[in-house]
Parts: structure tokens; C-alpha cells; sequence
């Protein structure tokens, strides 16, 4: 079997003329010889000749479109490829019925409750009995990821699958080698949750302490929010607190107060002070405990070379903090903000068992093929549609509902609950386990193949450049986010399911042909549009307007830091431009036309900061945290015709110089394809315009206090330099934008 961790390093190393080669290319000294490869390795060059590449992303094997012509003539789209052998790779498929209501496809045997009692029962008659099978197991993949055969039922390997299941196991770390011992991944935030069996280790290492200090608990709950203070200004600063307890304090002596309390009678100017004083103090005896909760849960102490000290927020308080946000899956930045504070004051049980339901929630959703989860509800409560009988039914919450339903029914509904189950099961029940649950019937509306579409509302837009002549950036506040709508059309009535903030595009900086770097609106296309293409694990190319300098990112090789090609953000992987999964915006092609690819894709992502944050703005690309971008996209390929097109083999490769050292990008693949069949309608509307400028500027604008050579150069006629598209591959080979 090829090893893909090792092919993934192949295809991450990088020819750098002042660092070490990492160990494997130390290995093989050249890579354009199968002769110099190792016997393990030669099938594994022999698809790298021909797939080296590295900029031009993930894409399905669709119809070649070339990257200086968007529209050409259509062509079928070629047979993909597997890694296990030739042929055709596609297989098309009805509309994916989830398990529920599944007739004759599993076998073996699920856990079972009936009575309060836990039993086993053969799994072909759960199904025909009406029950929902649960896949408990720790080698689940949500849909998108599962393992699909062709027509004849060969494999259609996912590369990224392996590396998946081994981040939710908490086996291997995000370039797919094995994790360092004692470490742990917590990258729910980033849409992979733990694996049951890693769950059971919280569970069973935790039931013996809380790390809730009794004497200290009323400090950690006494603040909402300790202010953050960096190292270099924490003497500054305490140097200031103290200045002003004195002077509180002489003018308590001047004014003959007993207390400071009756001194703001007699001075009230000086409340805010006191206020300062003891909202400092408050948060420093809070500090106190988070340092002793986080020293308990093993977050922080001498780990990775970050040394603490005692009342500082240092690097290491950072990175304990925000390991604690994503072991909970907290969307806040790396500072004790409220919902951290809060988080620090349960006991860990119960923030295991918030865990469990989140993890136990994305199993259930995928297992009974459903998406709606409260989103669209307004003030009025949820939105209402006509049933087939005349009467007025509201959109309900499957999500809450058949977790909620799947928990009680399991005995997970509690932390003493799980903890039994948990005891009751060792690590090994959790290879292959399946749960059977009942769960309440699903809306009318449902079907193997339903109408849907996507609607986004870019909410309000500013096309105004948001810098000044001294470079500084204004914010251009805006009470209308972006949202992203899944739409179900129904008895000639429009039923919004999910509703999900999401990004746009803006302005961004942007390297152009002559080198200088200039700023560039990269707006998002408006009008109706279609996605045919979903790619689960796909590639981001950057294009050749990417800054250079974000095409490589420091780390440690062989135990020394060195320079490398950030293949964090081109991926596959949790981090990259497109996260996950992502679908590909097109205009429909015409009369024999290839469809028009203007780069615009609504895709998962793990900046949740930006999604969330007032400013955060795209490169034109609609992102979803890659949680919801997994549940909304397996909700359409189960209740879509699909065709599993499989892994799509790229030829690219690209080289570049950054500060006299060379690097070279190589990629395998553009990602594991699905094409949608019909495709799915997608409207995107024009929103509010904000500002003096009512259109958007098409042309480079030079950065403040630069100089450069003369006036900007045009913008490049390609796709990648259209707006709201800046170049990587797309799933017809042409160029897509970067998210």
C-alpha cells in the first residue's frame, strides 16, 4: 500500500538553498528517476510524474477548461483515476437514502435499548424495524469523506481520509505523521471531533478529579472577563495600578473617609478609579485560579519550551488557553473573554459530556440525512410552511431534536450516563460500533431528491477603499452580515432550512505583474449561478499575484526550524484555503460552452475569527466554519443525484524564489469530486451598498508610502484576475480564487 503520509511529505518538501532537507527527501535524492526510488515508493512516483504540481487547486475531474480561455467546448469528463488501479472511476448514483430508511444494506450487529437495558440486535432487521443505526465508530468519517465504490465496485480511495480518522484518533498530527506521545489534537473548532474512544480517555481520566478549586471557585466566577496584559507591559502596568492607590489613598487621608467606600461619597470624581482598582484586583485573583484549572487539565506547564510565569499571560498562557477553546469548541480569541471564564468554571465531566453531545450530534445529522438546526428561526420563532393537509407547520430543529432523542435513548443525556456507558464499553468496542435508535419521523418535505438551492445575501457592502493616504485602516461598520441560506423549494413555497453567516469579498493586498504589491478589491460575483462540483479535501493554488511571502511558513525539520511551503493553507487539510470541503460556483455553459469559473466557491474554513469578526472579509469565497460546510454539503449530496467522480490526479508544479532560497510546490490531486445532477441553483444577491463608491474599483491601487516604478500596471486577463477570482485550479482545470 503506498503510504500516504510519506507521498504527502514528498509532495510538502521543498528545494531550499540555506536549510536541511527534511528526512524523507534526505532519503531520495532525486524524485525525477523511478529508478532512484525506493521499491515501496516506485508506484507512488509513478503517479507523481505525472501529477507534480502545486498551484492550481482542488477541483473534480470535470471538463479541461484552459486557464486564458473560461469558455470552450464541452468535453465528457475523463475517467479518475483511483489509486488502486485504471479504468473508470465514476459511478453515478441516485440520491443517497441516509440509513434510516435503508433496506437491506447493513449486516452485523448494533447495541440496542429497551427497557433501560442495553442489548445487541442484527442490524438488517433494526433497519426494517424502523430504527436510525448511529455509527459509533472511531474510523467514521462524515459522508463526504466515506469510503464509495465505482459500478463495479472497486474503491474509490479519498486521500483524505486516512489523515481525518487519524486526527480525530488523536494518532496523527495535520501533515499525517504520527502525533508526539501525550499530545492531543482538540480541533472540533476546525471541524474534526474526537473520536468515541478519545472521548472515553476524558471521560474515564476525569471522573476522578474536577480541577474546580471550592475555596477558589467564587474568584473564577466573580469576573466575566480578565483584561488582557501583555509580558513587556505587565510591570508598566501594575506600576500604574499602584500610583493610583495612592493616590486614593491620600485623598481618603485628605477628605478624613474611614474607607475608600465613603470617600467616592464625599468624591464621586474618583469612582472610576476605585472601580479600576478593584476590577484589577477581582481579575487577578481570578487569574490565580485559571492558572491552577488549566495546570490541572495539563494544559499548562513545561510543554514545548514555553516556560510560564506566575501572573503573566505569556506565550504559554496563550497557547493553554486556547488549547482549552478548542478542547471545547469556545469561538473566541486566546483571551479569558466570558465564554472562556465560563468554560474554566464547570467541572470537566461536565465539559466532557458538552463534548459528547457535539460529537454525538454530527453522527446522528449524517446518519438521518437531515440539516435543519434552529438557524432561520426569527423573533417571531421558526419559519412556517403549508403541509400537504392545509395546516401551518413550523421548520423544526432536527438536529437538537434527534441528538437530544439518540442521547436519552443511549443514557448519554447525562455526565453520570455517559460515564456508565463508557465504563460499560472498553476502548476496543469503539473499532466498528453502532448504536440503533428511534427517532421521530422527519417532515413531510423530505425526499430521496428535493428541490434545493442556496441563496447568499452579501448583507452590506463597502466598496470604498478602507485606508487613508497614511495607510491606515478604517473599520466600515455594517449592521447586515453576510448569511448563507439553504433553500427548500415545496408545494410552490420557498422553505429556508439553515442559516449561516458567512463571508464576502473585500479589499486585500495583491502582488501584481510587475512585482509591487498593490491593493485590489476582490469582490463576490452577484446573480444566479450553480454549484455542479463538490470537493471534499480540496486544494487551494495560490495564484501568481499571491504575496510571496505567504507562500512559506516556518517550522521545526529534523529537530531545527527551517523554512517550507505553507501546504497548511493550499492543503488538503482542516487549515487550508478551502478547509474541508468546498463547492464551486460556475455559470452555467451554453450551446456545447464549458461552464463560465469565476473562482467564487462557498467552502469550509477554520478562521472562525473572521467569520464571526465585524471585519472579516474574504477574497471573495463564502466560508463556513468547516463543521457546518461538512453538514450542509453531506445534507446535499444525500438528498441529490450525485455522480462520485473520485480522486482527480493534477499535473502541476510550480517554483518560486523567496529571500535567494527556491522552493517548489507539488500537489497530487485537486481532491475526492462529487458532481451534482441536476446542479444546484445558487442566487447570490447584491446586498446594500455602503459608502461614496456605488461600483467596485476594477483596477490595482497603489499602497500609501510606497514607491513604485510608475503607474500600476492592468490587471491580468485571465480568470484568476476577474473579480472576486484570484487564481487556483478549479474543478475544471481553470483557475479559481483564493478564499
Amino acid at each position: 500500500m503506498v503510504r500516504d503520509d510519506v507521498y504527502r511529505n514528498l509532495c510538502r518538501s521543498s528545494v531550499n538553498s540555506t536549510s536541511r532537507k527534511p528526512a524523507v527527501l534526505e532519503r531520495l535524492p532525486a524524485i525525477n528517476s523511478l529508478s532512484l526510488l525506493p521499491p515501496w515508493l516506485v508506484p507512488l512516483g509513478l503517479l507523481f510524474l505525472g501529477l507534480s504540481g502545486c498551484k492550481g487547486a482542488a477541483g473534480p475531474g470535470a471538463p479541461p477548461t484552459r486557464a486564458d480561455e473560461a469558455i470552450g467546448p464541452r468535453s465528457e469528463p475523463p475517467a479518475v483515476r483511483g489509486t488502486g488501479g485504471s479504468g473508470p472511476a465514476q459511478t453515478t448514483k441516485p440520491a443517497v437514502a441516509p440509513p434510516a430508511i435503508a433496506t437491506g444494506t447493513e449486516s452485523g450487529r448494533v447495541l440496542l435499548w429497551a427497557d433501560g437495558k442495553e442489548g445487541w440486535l442484527d442490524a438488517q432487521k433494526a433497519v426494517a424495524d424502523g430504527y436510525t443505526l448511529v455509527d459509533l465508530g472511531d474510523d467514521w468519517t462524515p459522508y463526504i469523506l466515506a469510503e464509495q465504490h465505482d459500478e463495479t465496485g472497486r474503491p474509490l480511495p479519498n486521500r483524505y481520509r486516512r489523515v481525518f480518522i487519524g486526527l480525530a484518533n488523536d494518532t496523527l498530527d495535520s501533515d499525517g505523521e504520527p502525533l508526539e506521545p501525550g499530545e492531543k489534537n482538540y480541533l472540533e473548532l476546525y471541524g474534526i471531533f474526537p473520536a468515541f474512544s478519545v472521548l472515553r480517555a476524558r471521560f474515564i481520566e476525569d471522573q476522578a478529579k474536577s480541577c474546580l478549586d471550592a475555596e477558589g471557585q467564587p474568584a473564577l466566577e466573580a469576573v466575566e472577563t480578565v483584561a488582557y496584559v501583555s509580558p513587556e507591559d505587565t510591570r508598566k502596568v501594575e506600576r500604574r495600578l499602584a500610583r493610583v492607590r495612592q493616590e486614593l489613598e491620600e485623598a481618603r487621608h485628605k477628605a478624613h473617609a474611614k474607607t475608600l467606600a465613603a470617600l467616592i461619597v464625599k468624591r464621586p470624581d474618583l469612582e472610576p478609579k476605585l472601580k479600576l482598582i478593584e476590577r484589577r484586583a477581582a481579575e487577578k485573583l481570578a487569574m490565580a485560579e485559571v492558572e491552577k484549572r488549566l495546570t490541572c487539565e495539563g494544559l499548562l506547564g513545561h510543554k514545548k519550551g514555553h516556560l510560564h510565569t506566575t501572573g503573566v499571560y505569556d506565550d504559554a498562557m496563550r497557547l493553554a488557553v486556547r488549547q482549552f477553546q478548542q478542547k471545547n469548541m469556545i469561538y473566541e480569541a486566546n483571551y479569558l473573554r466570558r465564554k472562556t471564564m465560563d468554560g474554566l468554571s464547570r467541572a470537566m465531566l461536565d465539559n466532557d459530556h458538552d463534548a459528547l453531545l457535539r460529537g454525538l450530534r454530527e453522527r446522528v445529522v449524517d446518519a438521518a440525512g437531515v440539516v435543519e438546526d434552529g438557524s432561520t428561526d426569527g423573533r417571531s420563532g421558526p419559519p412556517q410552511y403549508q403541509a400537504a393537509s392545509g395546516q401551518r407547520e413550523m421548520v423544526r430543529n432536527l438536529a437538537d431534536e434527534y441528538t437530544k432523542a439518540a442521547a436519552s435513548q443511549m443514557g448519554l443525556d447525562t455526565a453520570a450516563g455517559a460515564l456508565a456507558f463508557f465504563a460499560r464499553h472498553p476502548a476496543t468496542d469503539f473499532g466498528h460500533l453502532r448504536a440503533a435508535v428511534k427517532l421521530p419521523g422527519r417532515p413531510e418535505y423530505y425526499a430521496p431528491h428535493m428541490d434545493l438551492s442556496m441563496v447568499v445575501d452579501r448583507g452590506d457592502v463597502w466598496y470604498d477603499p478602507p485606508f487613508d493616504e497614511n495607510d491606515h485602516w478604517h473599520p466600515q461598520p455594517r449592521k447586515h452580515y453576510p448569511s448563507l441560506t439553504l433553500m427548500l423549494r415545496y408545494r410552490n413555497q420557498n422553505i429556508p432550512l439553515t442559516r449561516w453567516r458567512t463571508t464576502v469579498g473585500g479589499w486585500r493586498a495583491e502582488q501584481a505583474s510587475n512585482g509591487y504589491e498593490y491593493y485590489r478589491y476582490k469582490g463576490s460575483d452577484i446573480g444566479p449561478r450553480v454549484i455542479r462540483h463538490v470537493t471534499s479535501g480540496p486544494v487551494w493554488i495560490a495564484p501568481t499575484s499571491t504575496p510571496i511571502r505567504s507562500l512559506v511558513k516556518g517550522k521545526i525539520i529534523n529537530k531545527s526550524w527551517q523554512q517550507i511551503v505553507n501546504y497548511d493553507e493550499l492543503g488538503p487539510g482542516y487549515l487550508s484555503a478551502y478547509g474541508v470541503v468546498a463547492g464551486y460556483f460556475v455559470v452555467p455553459g451554453k450551446d456545447g460552452r464549458n461552464d463560465f469559473d469565476n473562482g467564487i466557491r462557498a467552502h469550509g474554513s477554520s478562521d472562525y475569527l473572521s467569520i464571526y469578526s465585524q471585519n472579516g472579509y474574504s477574497h471573495g469565497c463564502h466560508r463556513l466554519p468547516n463543521h457546518l460546510a461538512i453538514r450542509m454539503y453531506d445534507f446535499l449530496l444525500h438528498h441529490r443525484t450525485v455522480r462520485v467522480e473520485g480522486d482527480a490526479p493534477m499535473a502541476f508544479s510550480r517554483q518560486f524564489l523567496f529571500k535567494e532560497s527556491v522552493y517548489e510546490m507539488r500537489i497530487p490531486s485537486r481532491g475526492f469530486i462529487f458532481t451534482l445532477e441536476p446542479p444546484l441553483p445558487v442566487n447570490v444577491l447584491e446586498g446594500e451598498i455602503k459608502g461614496n463608491i456605488k461600483k467596485p474599483i476594477l483596477e490595482y491601487v497603489p499602497k500609501p508610502g510606497l514607491k513604485y516604478p510608475g503607474p500600476p500596471p492592468p490587471l491580468p486577463n485571465s480568470p484568476e484576475a476577474r473579480a472576486g477570482g484570484s487564481g487556483a485550479a478549479s474543478p475544471t482545470g481553470g483557475a479559481e480564487e483564493s478564499p
